[in-house]
This record gives C-alpha cells, structure tokens and sequence, in this order.
C-alpha cells in the first residue's frame, strides 16, 4: 500500500481519525508491573503519523504509522488484545519506535485499552480475540473497527502478539514459544523460518524447552484475528506467543520483538539497527 493511506481512509476506518496527535514522551522501553500504557517515543529519523481506533469513546485506543517513504510493503502489528498480556503490547511500544528504512508499519499497541489499563484478558465486551467472526462483520464495534484498520491497510504481513501461561506441547492448553501462521501467503516458511533464527539467535542451549517452534496453522476455523486474517485477507499473518513460564517481562519483550523483527523482514519491512 501508499504509506498515509490508513490515515487518508480515516472517516471510513474509525469513525474518525486523530490525525497528526502528540505522540508523548514517555519512552515504551522498558516493562515493569505497572499495566498503563506507555506511548512510544520514535526515532527522530522516522516518519510517524498517529490515529485513533474508537475515536471519543472510553475504547479509544491510537495507532501508529512508522515508515521510510510513501511506498514499498506495509505490516500491521497488534498488541494488547489481552489485556494481562504485558509483554504483546509492551513490545508492540517498542516496534513503534523503530527507524523503519523499507516500508511501512501500523501499530496498534493497546487493541484493547480498558482490558489493559484493568490488566485483565477480556475488556467489557468480552474476549476481543473471540470476535472476528470469519466472512462477516466482527461481532463488536470495536473489533469491527480494528478490522476495519487492518483491511484498509492492505498489508503484506499481519503480526498479533500475545502472551500464555506455559510451553506449547508440554503444558497442556498453553502456547507459548510457538508462532501460529495463516495458511496464507507463505506464513508457514515464514514461521519455521523466523523460529529456527530466533532459537539460534537468543535462546540458550540451556533452556532447550524454550526453543520456539511453529504451531498449527490458522485457516479460518475460529473467530480470532490471524484466523480472519487468513480466510477474508487470503494474506500472511501469525500469532506469535510467547511463554511466562520461566522468563521474566524483560526477556519475553525482547524476543517478542525479535520475532516481529524478522518476520516483518521477510516481507521487505527492514528495521535500521537490526538486534540480530
């Protein structure tokens, strides 16, 4: 897509849009307890543009365009659509500070901004991750609204970031450490690919259990978001998850990160300063 055409498609995306908003000065760095959410403060060199999801409602949320020029591939990066899930969206702050130099990214940090100021999985709506219904409207105005922004996007890549209690295929029903791809556009490479990277990169042999892995494949058999991303997009996307099981906020941020660095890379989205 035209990088600003998000913005430009404003009064169909949201409602309205807040366009050209302060983007404030507390750096989204860093983690800690406190669940309030921190705007990034970007590179001097990047180009930022910011709107507003739910505009003049208690889920007003903003998003971020980060970009080099006005063309080349775009992502969208979600976090926060649980709202206990500290490390999605803290890294989601962190990708909004990026010096994009290829393409463009637009993200969505707090997807669900009263379930993370609670710091809480579902916001009042319930599970925002239960309501993208595949083929047809989203099931609230607000995960209508958020699907709105990723469709007008167009993008290349859509990356969802969230966080589970324990190891994918070790604990039960918890999936961390595993990256779930659509059955589109390549997202299954993309997944083996960026995981295989990631372990050699950041994990320690030690910590064998943690190497990530990809998860099943997301065709559009349940109302989550990457799931509709796959049937109504027919576009690349993944979940990735990470685990608290044995790793603190710190280190689940930084690879959180990681990951959305390299799969944002195999889709021609370079970051300057590249971590690994």
């Amino acid at each position: 897509m035209k990088r600003r055409a998000v913005l430009a498609a404003g009064a169909t995306v949201a409602g309205s849009v807040v366009a050209g908003a302060t983007v404030g000065a507390t750096r989204g760095a860093t983690t800690g307890d406190d669940p309030e959410p921190r705007p990034p403060s970007p590179a001097a060199e990047t180009t930022v543009e910011t709107g507003a999801v739910r505009p003049g409602t208690r889920r007003e949320t903003p998003y971020f365009e980060v970009g080099s020029d006005d063309s080349g591939p775009t992502a969208v990066v979600v976090g926060g659509v649980h709202g206990n899930e500290v490390s999605g969206y803290r890294a989601a702050e962190r990708i909004a500070e990026w010096e994009v130099t290829d393409g463009s990214v637009v993200v969505v940090p707090w997807a669900n901004v009263v379930a993370v100021r609670r710091n809480e999985r579902e916001g009042p709506d319930g599970d925002l991750n239960r309501q993208f219904s595949i083929g047809g409207e989203p099931e609230t105005p607000l995960a209508r609204s958020l699907w709105e922004l990723v469709a007008a996007a167009d993008p290349d890549v859509v990356v969802d970031l969230h966080r589970s209690r324990g190891i994918y295929g070790t604990h039960g029903r918890w999936v961390g450490q595993a990256l779930f791809p659509t059955a589109a556009g390549g997202a299954t490479s993309d997944a083996d690919a960026v995981a295989d990277r990631v372990n050699e990169a950041v994990v320690p042999a030690s910590m064998w259990a943690h190497r990530f892995r990809r998860g099943n494949t997301l065709g559009g058999t349940s109302p989550l978001l990457i799931h509709k991303v796959s049937a109504d997009l027919d576009t690349a996307g993944v979940l990735v998850e990470l685990t608290e099981f044995y790793l603190d906020v710190d280190t689940q941020v930084r690879w959180t990160e990681l990951i959305a660095e390299r799969l944002l890379s195999r889709h021609g989205i370079e970051r300057r300063g590249s971590a690994i």
